[in-house]
């Protein structure tokens, strides 16, 4: 069988199938003059080609209206005849059809696949919808237009013009905007209709959507993309549906994510579209349920229009008709994200809790607190609130999803934005940073790392919920620890990434991390002054969570040693650095002061410093300012600090630092300094004793008010008070007797009601001295004029006048000089300020015999009462203690206190016992710690360094009562695992290996540091002031008292309110062991003023048994003492008292 013949190239046949092009002419058209001839030309022809000349030469006469050409109004003239002679006429039982023969010609094109006309009807009907809803009277026509297209017949036409392949953009676009004029038209009277009909009329719309401009350079607005005219439609429908068909609207999901796929690919124009609509049609729509507004709204497109952020296709463009005018693309997105994720009224921010997660009933919590035999555990009965530390239900959950998706270090209004989130929901910020594990904060000087601290210093910042997000008052319990920890320090703040920073060499990082610091510490400072206002007497459980977030919020900040390293290493000129840095360590003392305590910090090198500093400034205001700013800091820290040297002064200092700060305040006040220094100024004082104070006025008032009146002065002055400051703060006793002398000549009511100054009366004793060496004349005068204005100002303040005078006196004859001695006068002065009779009057008259004071109300205690009630027996040792312990176990040992008695024998007056009492301790130690007692580690370390202390002291004498008394008061301790003192005998013995024979063990560690636990501070005490009387047994114990100023301390500590009639007692049992010790009475009364302790400790009480033993107890201090010695030393004034 032979091949067939190939016809060819150019045959009709050939061997490969064809590809078909789809070839577009262009139309034909003619120019209308008048209505019947549209009407010729729209009239139904089964020739497509004719009929797509008709409706070419119809939308010239349209674009010539729409465009407002010169032809228009003729153009309109026609339309208008046009449609009122096609307009159909009303038949029973029919339903008109408007433009039938578009219509017929429509569906022929459908029937024919003729795509040509298929676009044009929908291009001209759009045309005809767009002029009738400019034109009030044609609206009706309009309204008829769109009935038609909502028949049946027409509805499937437009269907299938909407479902056309996708590269036929010229028959997708027209219908929709056909659609969308539809649905406009009379303020979308057609609206609802339309949407019934979204099997067809909203046909492949979600497809549509997706089909976006695909040329080459931006989308021309004036020719839209099927996405365009697809979104448009979408938007209007949303602009003009009612609430029931805008949900279901919503309810379409292909819809939604369609509108929302390609926002950043999409052109300005459309953007600006879809953000209005959404703000002003969904968000702001109060009608809309927010269940229906996060259909469109969900986290999925929040994270799209997030990512409009650096929208880079146009900066700025004006679109009037959307309401973004100047605004970019980037603004006008966050605007509306602003609008949606903080508005609870309007957006979808769901109402939440606060610091209290989602799910919990804090007001559920009720404290059982009248049950007898009920057992308060605290926040432990509370079973949710150690539940958050990694998990945190939220109930914006739709919130806490989308902002995972933000990256706010990277651009500043998506961290304004996630900022303004967490304003309004509280409850998502722990929860942001238990997710977000991978946002770490180790110190790195770049872009990122400064986004990050920017992030945190503005969460740290966030105000707290009133009420920590209870609606009107406290819950009955506390929000979990965790999460308010979480809010005020957040979890990348971690104490290894913050002392990171601090150690940095850059000076921003560091710098950060300070001002980090410092508002969270501010932040921690207003929630405990929440927990304090929410705590009440029926339930303990806000103070318990109080302390365990001061507790936690410690373990979470770095050292205070790292903080005053940093701020050691800051150069002179980190004006900035050197002020937040002082601040913070500030806080550290007034926040979490036990952090401060454990540094043990003295800044008394770094106040003398910055003060020679401010007094070099030579800069500007500014520099000036922040140097007086860091100086207020580090007088605050001072304060606070145990260890400042007030009243030394420093290497090329020739005053001290009170005294540099007096002349600061004094010379360079500013409205930054005034304040803060003289408060400070006047607590120092007063603290010292340098004056006192009265409940309205400051008694360094009339020193500071001398100071300015008299001006400038002369440095020899400055050093005069610094001198006679310093003797009065070290001695205040002294002073305070030698006033006492004066104010005896004074009558009852002046003894009362005046007031005295310790400081004048240094001054009156130290004038002499200064007047002894050689000044000028000038010095002399402004010193004479200083004191007087002194005494004028402290009369004024209500300073006693009998004192007064007395002092006036005493500087009268020091100067030495008739004039200068008339500055000092008082005699001159008029009426006081209560109106009296002249000073000169009622000073010149003599004063009266003193009054006796009255009797006791009843007879005091006597001696033999007085030795039962403070008399503690003398620890002895047991008989044969140096044999009786070698047959005893290990743990009767210590528990029947045959070790104590072992010990004991250390402080025998012979040397043989010493010696073998020695070398057996050390035996004991050996046998105990090769057993099997609990305690045996810690009983053979204290025995061990009690046996190395005494090595080189048993040779001399007997071993100090001291170390004595301490081995075996400790050996109860330890014995006891949960005595109070358990943690601070093992802290001291794990200390050093040797003790000092001239400290005392723990003294310092209970009265200055801290409980160990809570409730137990005055257990503490109390076993401190009995090891204390069993350690009090010779002069050389009396000595090492003095020495160690345990008298001046044990005197300050019934200062306290709260402290026990029995806590009292133990210190007079103190005193009272003393004055049993020859020469013992002698010391407390001439070198600590114990008889005018026990008169003021005897005024101040409101007991009269108390009042009788204080008056016993002085009483039993004079005739212990050497009355002769001690009359001279007072004058006789001391018998008087007693």
């Amino acid at each position: 069988m032979g091949k067939r013949k190939s016809h060819g190239r150019d045959g009709l046949q050939s061997g490969k199938k064809q590809k078909i092009k789809h070839v577009h002419e262009a139309p034909t058209s003619e120019e209308v003059h008048n209505a019947r001839q549209l009407r010729q030309l729209l009239i139904f022809e089964q020739d497509l080609q004719k009929a797509r000349h008709g409706l070419q030469s119809f939308k010239n006469v349209l674009d010539s209206i729409v465009n407002d050409d010169d032809k228009k109004s003729e153009h309109m003239q026609i339309l208008l005849d046009f449609l009122e002679v096609s307009k159909p006429q009303e038949v029973a039982d029919e339903v008109p059809v408007y433009l039938p023969d578009v219509m017929e010609n429509w569906s022929m094109a459908s029937q024919m696949n003729n795509e040509n006309v298929m676009s044009a009807v929908p291009v001209v009907l759009a045309l005809l919808l767009k002029i009738v809803s400019g034109n009030v009277e044609l609206v009706s026509h309009g309204l008829g237009i769109c009935r038609t297209l909502l028949q049946k017949r027409q509805q499937e036409l437009i269907a299938k013009n909407l479902s056309a392949e996708k590269g036929k953009d010229f028959i997708i676009s027209p219908t929709l905007r056909l659609l969308r004029e539809a649905i406009c038209l009379d303020g979308g009277a057609l609206a609802a209709p339309i949407f019934r009909a979204r099997a067809n009329t909203f046909k492949s719309l979600a497809r549509n959507m997706g089909l976006r401009y695909i040329g080459t350079g931006s989308e021309d607005p004036k020719k839209p993309s099927v996405r365009t005219n697809a979104t448009r439609l979408f938007l209007s429908c949303l602009k003009l549906f009612h609430n029931e068909a805008k949900r279901d609207l919503l309810l379409q999901k292909d819809m939604v994510a369609a509108l929302m796929r390609s926002l950043r690919d999409d052109p300005p124009f459309l953007v600006y579209e879809i953000l209005e609509t959404l703000k002003t049609s969904v968000v702001q729509d109060k009608k809309l349920a927010r269940e229906v507004k996060i259909k469109i709204l969900n986290a999925h497109s929040l994270t799209r229009i997030a990512s409009l952020y650096g929208y880079s296709k146009q900066a700025v463009i004006d679109v009037d008709d959307v309401g973004y005018e100047g605004l970019s693309v980037e603004d006008a997105a966050h605007e509306l994200l602003l609008a949606t994720c903080t508005g609870s009224a309007v957006g979808i921010c769901r109402s939440e809790q606060g610091y209290y997660p989602d799910g919990i009933n804090p007001d559920g919590f009720v404290p059982d607190t009248e049950s007898t035999g009920h057992a308060d555990f605290g926040l432990d009965s509370i079973i949710w609130m150690n539940r958050f530390e990694n998990q945190i239900p939220v109930r914006n959950m739709l919130l806490a999803e989308f902002i995972e998706s933000l990256r706010p270090w990277s651009c500043s209004k998506q961290c304004e934005l996630l900022l303004s989130i967490f304003h309004s929901s509280p409850e998502l910020v722990a929860r942001y940073f238990i997710e977000k594990k991978m946002f770490t904060f180790d110190p790195k000087l770049s872009a990122t790392w400064m986004g990050y601290a920017a992030l945190l210093y503005g969460v740290v910042q966030l105000p707290i919920p009133s009420f920590f997000g209870r609606p009107n008052e406290y819950a009955a319990a506390p929000p979990p620890t965790s999460v308010v920890l979480d809010n005020i320090l957040p979890r990348p703040m971690t104490p290894k990434a913050m002392t990171k920073c601090l150690t940095t060499k850059s000076k921003l990082v560091p710098f950060y991390a300070v001002r980090l610091l410092i508002v969270s510490l501010q932040k921690l400072d207003r929630a405990l002054q929440m927990y304090r206002a929410a705590s009440t007497s029926l339930s303990t459980v806000w103070k318990e969570a109080a302390r365990r977030l001061i507790d936690d919020f410690r373990q979470r900040i770095p050292d205070m040693r790292d903080v005053i390293n940093y701020y050691r290493t800051l150069e002179d000129e980190d004006l900035f650095q050197k002020e937040a840095a002082s601040q913070l360590l500030l806080l550290y003392y007034e926040v979490v002061p036990q952090l401060a305590v454990q540094a043990k910090f003295d800044v008394s090198p770094i106040l003398l410093t910055t003060i020679q500093k401010v007094e070099a400034s030579q800069g500007g205001s500014g520099e000036i300012s922040m140097r007086l700013l860091e100086l207020e800091h580090i007088c605050e820290v001072a304060k606070y600090s145990p260890s400042m040297r007030w009243f030394a002064r420093g290497p090329n200092m020739p005053t001290s630092p009170f005294t540099t700060l007096l002349r600061l305040n004094t010379e360079r006040i500013t409205v930054l300094s005034g304040t803060i220094l003289n408060d400070m100024l006047s607590f120092v004082a007063s603290e010292y004793q340098l004056v006192e104070d009265n409940l309205e006025l400051s008694g360094l008032d009339p020193l500071s008010t001398a100071l300015e009146n008299t001006g400038r002065i002369d440095s020899a002055i400055w050093s005069f008070i610094d001198n006679c400051a310093e003797r009065c703060s070290r001695m205040p006793t002294k002073y305070l007797e030698m006033i006492e002398e004066i104010m005896d000549t004074a009558d009852a009511n002046e003894r009362i009601d005046g007031r005295t100054c310790p400081l004048l009366m240094s001054m009156a004793e130290q004038l002499p001295f200064l007047m002894s060496a050689s000044h000028e004349e000038s010095v002399l005068q402004q010193l004479a004029a200083f004191l007087g204005h002194y005494l004028r100002s402290s009369l004024d303040d209500g300073t006693s006048c009998i004192f007064l005078q007395s002092i006036s006196n005493s500087f009268i004859v020091a100067l030495g000089d008739k004039e200068l001695g008339a500055k000092v006068s008082l005699t001159k002065q008029r009426n006081t300020s209560n109106g009296d009779t002249e000073m000169a009057e009622s000073l010149a008259e003599p004063a009266g015999e003193p009054i006796e004071e009255t009797k006791s109300e009843s007879v005091g205690l006597s001696p033999q009462e007085l030795e039962d009630r403070l008399s503690v027996p003398i620890l002895t040792s047991k008989e044969n203690s140096l044999l009786r312990w070698t047959t005893k176990p290990p743990e009767e040992l210590v528990e029947e206190g045959h070790a104590a008695s072992l010990v004991l024998l250390l402080s025998s007056d012979h040397a043989s016992i010493r010696k073998e009492a020695l070398s057996n301790v050390m035996k004991m130690a050996t046998r105990i710690k090769e057993s099997t007692y609990e305690e045996k580690e810690q009983v053979w370390l204290l025995l061990m360094e009690l046996a190395e202390s005494a090595k080189n002291l048993i040779m001399d004498g007997p071993l100090p009562s001291i170390l004595v008394v301490f081995t075996c008061r400790a050996l109860d301790v330890l014995k006891n695992p949960l005595h109070s003192l358990y943690q601070k005998v093992n802290l001291f013995l794990t200390s050093g290996p040797v003790w000092q024979a001239d400290k005392i063990p723990l003294m310092t560690a209970v009265l200055q540091e801290g409980p160990t636990a809570d409730g137990t501070y005055y257990t503490e005490v109390s076993w401190l002031l009995g090891f204390l009387v069993d350690s009090l047994r010779t002069q050389q114990d009396v000595n090492l008292f003095h020495q160690r100023k345990v008298y001046e301390r044990l005197f300050s500590l019934p200062v306290n309110p709260y402290m026990g009639i029995n806590l009292r007692i133990q210190v007079l049992r103190v005193l009272y062991r003393t004055a049993c010790i020859e020469g013992g009475s002698d010391t407390v009364i001439t070198r600590f003023g114990a008889v005018s302790w026990l008169a003021a400790q005897k005024a101040a009480s409101r007991d009269d048994a108390e009042k009788k033993l204080y008056q016993a107890m002085a009483r039993k201090l004079w005739e212990s003492c050497d009355r002769k010695r001690i009359a001279t030393w007072s004058k006789c004034s001391l018998k008087k008292l007693i």
